[in-house]
């Protein structure tokens, strides 16, 4: 048996076309973004902190990447499942 934490299993990754995307975990507001586009970062980076139902948690990278955009500024709200930051793979 393996447990899987629930915010990290809808924050993870998806691949499209060479894109990765972290997503967010549950509706909420950005409360601080970490990264900017262009910047190269490793697995595990803190892309934004947010906030939802006075709960605060850290988007990180669940991989190695160059940042393409980033999607919503802080103060700014999202829905669930919203792309929050997406990556290109390092070399594309």
């Amino acid at each position: 048996m393996r447990y899987r934490d629930p915010l990290s299993t809808l924050a993870l990754a998806e691949k499209h076309a060479g894109h990765l995307v972290a997503r967010a975990p549950m509706p909420g507001v950005v409360v601080a973004t970490s990264v900017l586009p262009g910047e190269v970062i490793a697995a595990g980076t803190a892309l934004m902190v947010v906030e939802s139902m006075k709960l605060e948690t850290v988007i990180r990278s669940s991989q190695n990447g160059v940042v393409e955009r980033v999607h919503f500024k802080e103060g700014e709200s999202f829905e669930q499942d919203a792309v929050l930051v997406t990556l290109s793979a390092e070399g594309h």
